[in-house]
């Protein structure tokens, strides 16, 4: 808590606007006790406060409160907003992975296809040649066999 010293209004509800809080008491000043957690909207807006009986202060409800408990809801919430954004994170980096070890797997089939079918037409070709010379062997007997008779 921080002591400020205010000078209050004409019926004791909030501090006058037209003089700021200060840190040492003064003639016609009141004590107040202003929470860590507010000084800066209290020092920006001293004179929205509400002043009550214990020496304690009021915030105005258009200020975004700044209790302890508030601020680590907030931490919390965010906590959990990253926590979730973390898992999406992963859920995509092993996704890649997967896609990774998938398109290597696919490329190494696509190596072996492409192999087998350069043999595949390497046979083919072979099989041509081989025919082409069992096709001249048989004109070249069926041609000797005419001759001979």
């Amino acid at each position: 808590m921080t002591k400020y010293y205010i000078k209050p209004d004409k019926n004791n509800e909030f501090p006058d606007k037209g003089t700021a809080p200060v840190l040492e008491a003064a003639d016609g000043l009141i004590e107040v006790d202003i929470p860590a957690t507010s000084v800066e909207y209290f020092t920006r807006y001293w004179w929205m406060y509400r002043l009550q009986d214990n020496g304690q202060v009021q915030a105005p409800g258009n200020l975004p409160d700044t209790t302890i408990d508030y601020l680590q809801s907030l931490i919390d919430q965010q906590s959990q907003q990253i926590n979730a954004q973390n898992t999406q994170i992963n859920t995509l980096v092993s996704t890649t992975q997967d896609l990774q070890t998938v398109s290597g797997k696919l490329g190494g089939q696509l190596a072996q296809a492409l192999a087998s079918n350069a043999a595949a037409q390497q046979t083919i070709k072979d099989l041509q040649t081989t025919a082409g010379k069992l096709g001249g062997q048989v004109a070249q007997l069926l041609a000797d066999k005419t001759a001979s008779k």
